[in-house]
């Protein structure tokens, strides 16, 4: 990084889960691609999946463990059906499970860590997702539009909540044929999921650059395509109920989820500034630029270049736009 001789370039380690892009986070570090999936790059020091510096010592020798995480996402279909736990619903869980006996690395587990997983998703290019509830009484309108009247009855009758019980759970409810474009790429990847049903009743939305969604604890959400940085707690904790070929546990994200319905999702920087309920805090920073560094600091920029700072040190953004993580209020 010409100009930044007192940064450290960091390291990620990548994730190759299926629903990766081959092409996009590889190009974006400048590797060759490989031709596998290459789903996210992770720069913190979580157990399972630590970043190195460029000497290949762990990223922690340098800042200590981290409260939160940064990675790159990159999604060429859809992911999970998902909700992330509050702080003590994800210290019971992982209690729970320890007592159950289930290995950390068991694909049976959702809950890897005893934190609780608020994040943010920032858009690098078009993306789109669901994620959270539209207003039930407005969605039983556009089923009644669409002549959908046994999906609108339904939801009269049982609320959000029952709905979606019934969706995943029940046989009383069928997904009608004719399916908004939008719900396209899930019926191919998932043509028998009775969670198309859940995806009707929220929100699908499609983020332009330098947007963002704030996920909290509870909020059900799926991402559907494009690529985007993400900051969160730096937990593993994710319980899936739909999309996936991965383990659903569809009783626990019952449990855990909000149902409570919500405005439009889609949220941008104030005053450079990304809102957020985690131990993090988030800065964009435009090319011309200088970040300066109060706290250990992670730099990740749209061009792939990635730095951890130390207090005091400064970063010069010199091409693209810079995303700035530290760690927020100690809770």
């Amino acid at each position: 990084m010409p100009g930044q001789r007192d940064v450290t370039r960091i390291n990620p380690v990548l994730k190759t889960y299926d629903w990766g892009d081959t092409t996009f986070i590889p190009r974006l570090l400048g590797l060759e691609p490989s031709g596998k999936p290459v789903a996210e790059a992770w720069f913190g020091t979580h157990p399972a999946g630590e970043a190195t510096l460029d000497d290949g010592t762990p990223l922690s020798t340098l800042t200590g463990p981290l409260p939160f995480m940064v990675k790159f996402l990159s999604a060429a279909r859809p992911l999970s059906l998902q909700v992330h736990p509050s702080l003590a619903q994800a210290r019971e869980g992982f209690a729970r499970e320890n007592a159950a006996g289930i290995a950390l690395d068991d694909p049976r587990r959702n809950y890897r860590d005893a934190s609780d997983k608020p994040e943010i998703l920032i858009a690098l290019g078009p993306f789109s997702a669901l994620c959270g509830f539209h207003d039930p009484a407005a969605t039983a309108g556009w089923f009644r539009a669409k002549g959908w009247n046994e999906l609108a009855d339904g939801l009269d009758s049982l609320g959000i909540e029952g709905f979606v019980v019934e969706a995943l759970t029940g046989t009383r409810l069928s997904v009608p044929a004719d399916l908004p474009p939008w719900t396209e790429t899930l019926r191919a990847a998932h043509p028998d999921d009775p969670a198309i049903l859940v995806a009707l009743l929220m929100h699908w939305v499609e983020l332009a650059p330098g947007e963002c969604l704030a996920l909290e604890a509870g909020v059900l959400h799926a991402y559907l395509s494009g690529n985007a940085v993400e900051v969160m707690n730096e937990s593993d904790n994710v319980v899936r109920a739909g999309f996936t070929t991965k383990h659903r546990d569809r009783d626990e994200l019952l449990r855990i989820t909000s149902f409570e319905p919500c405005a439009s999702p889609v949220r941008r920087a104030i005053n450079g500034t990304y809102p957020s309920t985690g131990s993090y805090r988030v800065s964009v920073h435009e090319t011309g630029t200088t970040i300066t560094a109060a706290q250990t600091t992670i730099v990740v920029t749209s061009t792939g270049d990635a730095a951890v700072l130390t207090a005091g040190q400064r970063y010069e953004v010199t091409d693209g736009t810079a995303f700035a993580a530290t760690a927020g209020t100690p809770r």
